[in-house]
């Protein structure tokens, strides 16, 4: 008779010990999540910035759409804001008209950086009047510097046409 007594004496403590374990775990993890950092900024703010990403995109405005961006930025791992600065403005010399479009919008905010994963689509009209259009894959990863979002690095992957 001594073995059930041995169960008994090992199995009762581990049954008040979970419920009282469990619970100041929970409150552990409670306590660690409040005291996290806050998120570089909101969802909202983010959705923003592409609003006006995308309005001055369209507009051809080379100055305004280049405050948008870091003097650190990068595009496609490579180049800096002075070549930004020379594709955008080609592109928009090159443009009578511009249609932008953002589709599949994923944004995930972090303490010190947004990253923003997204289909876009781009038509442009040429002062030829000739119509292209390029869609593809779009990356960007956004900080914030003096309290303003900037974009840090934009990486695309424009898909071939058929």
């Amino acid at each position: 008779m001594k073995t059930p007594v041995l169960i008994i004496a090992i199995v009762l403590p581990l049954f008040f010990w979970t419920p009282i374990h469990s619970q100041t775990m929970a409150q552990k993890f409670s306590v660690s999540q409040q005291s996290l950092p806050p998120l570089i900024t909101t969802e909202q703010e983010v959705r923003q910035f592409f609003e006006n990403y995308i309005e001055l995109y369209m507009g051809r405005n080379i100055d305004g759409f280049l405050r948008l961006f870091s003097p650190k930025a990068v595009q496609n791992q490579g180049g800096g804001l002075p070549r930004i600065r020379e594709i955008y403005g080609n592109f928009f010399d090159q443009s009578r008209a511009l249609r932008y479009r953002m589709e599949d919008t994923k944004v995930e905010i972090y303490e010190n950086a947004v990253e923003v994963k997204a289909l876009y689509e781009v038509e442009q009209t040429k002062k030829s009047g000739e119509i292209q259009v390029q869609k593809g894959h779009g990356r960007w990863v956004l900080t914030k510097e003096s309290g303003v979002l900037k974009i840090f690095s934009f990486d695309y992957r424009t898909e071939k046409s058929p």
